[in-house]
């Protein structure tokens, strides 16, 4: 599959054109859609638009008496970590060409990540061996795992295989040991991938096989605020935390100098979205090059004052992108797309 448009969206999906109900809730782009179809694995059977139900034991009538099958032992998952000022980064492991980067490579970005000072890493998929290369790295690192099953213009269908894959993995690498969180969907009503409706669902569904296969951690989705204000009678019952993709540059109303601003009554926000979860933002960060967003400047004075404001005001609840430019996406509206990277500002 080639790498999709990061940007993929009219004009009209970033800016406003009416008052909104809240003139701080504004959509954000997709940012970290995976270039490689997950690999083949059996999928998680489950209907759509069902809720999920966990498929009872096939009774074997000669063997009723037998010993029964133990369940899977339970697991302890990471707690979430976010002390400090920076809590977790994204990481996707593509070249800037797109194609998967080697595990030796993968090991020294993951070493490079632990050493600025994140206590965890935040993947959107389980392609180019995700789940071995990166979080063999980042358990030896001691660095908490967010793991991610992606879904793209394919949809839920397409997705389902990597529920499997990470159960697979889980079960090889004998526990859930750093996993601090899994994340079902990136923005994927917002970028008509799927709906409300069929995203609980699939949440649902996803949530039962990782707590069948012993994972006792939070499962939820990520949206924009203003997606998940829209449909919360929906999505914060099946979501554990309430989760958002919270970018200031996509707000024409805001400076680089505000964005931390931002980002704390976004979080906020959301919050009240979802009464009683915790907010976390799973996405957040500034471009260095591009071209204005009204008041939102790109730059590299920029992003470093965003970046600053944003771990001030809400880094210990942020996950910050990206790890570095991604030079395999198409440039999108505003000639933004390729420039997140902000590793370097953790120097």
């Amino acid at each position: 599959m080639s790498a999709p448009s990061s940007s993929a969206t009219q004009t009209s999906a970033h800016q406003v054109t009416s008052a909104p109900e809240n003139p701080k809730i504004f959509p954000s782009p997709i940012h970290n859609a995976p270039v490689h179809p997950p690999k083949p694995a059996a999928p998680v059977e489950q209907p759509h638009p069902e809720p999920a139900q966990p498929a009872p034991p096939a009774q074997k009538p000669a063997e009723a008496a037998s010993k029964p099958k133990e369940a899977p032992q339970k697991s302890p998952s990471a707690p979430i970590n976010h002390s400090g000022s920076h809590w977790a980064m994204t990481y996707s492991p593509y070249t800037s060409s797109g194609d998967c980067k080697q595990s030796a490579d993968i090991a020294t970005d993951v070493a490079s990540i632990a050493a600025k000072g994140f206590s965890s890493l935040r993947l959107y998929s389980t392609d180019c061996n995700g789940l071995s290369a990166v979080a063999t790295a980042a358990q030896s690192l001691n660095l908490n795992l967010i793991l991610g099953v992606y879904i793209s213009d394919s949809g839920i269908s397409a997705a389902r295989p990597q529920i499997h894959e990470i159960v697979t993995w889980a079960d090889n690498n004998g526990h859930w040991k750093g996993v601090e969180m899994i994340v079902v969907g990136n923005e994927a009503i917002f970028n008509d991938f799927a709906s409300a409706e069929e995203l609980a669902s699939f949440v649902s569904e996803a949530k039962e096989a990782f707590k069948s296969a012993g994972y006792n951690g939070p499962v939820t989705l990520t949206e924009t605020v203003d997606i998940l204000s829209k449909h919360a009678d929906v999505l914060c019952p099946v979501s554990d935390i309430a989760a958002a993709n919270i970018h200031p540059f996509f707000n024409g109303k805001v400076t680089a100098s505000g964005a931390g601003e931002f980002v704390a009554s976004q979080l906020e926000l959301l919050a009240r979205t979802c009464p009683g979860k915790e907010a976390y933002n799973l996405e957040t960060g500034w471009p260095s090059k591009g071209s204005a967003n009204g008041a939102a400047v790109p730059g590299s004075w920029e992003q470093k004052a965003a970046v600053e404001g944003i771990r001030k005001m809400a880094g210990g609840k942020s996950a910050f992108f990206s790890f570095v430019d991604d030079e395999w996406k198409e440039e999108g509206e505003w000639g933004v797309e390729r420039s997140w990277g902000c590793s370097q500002l953790f120097d």
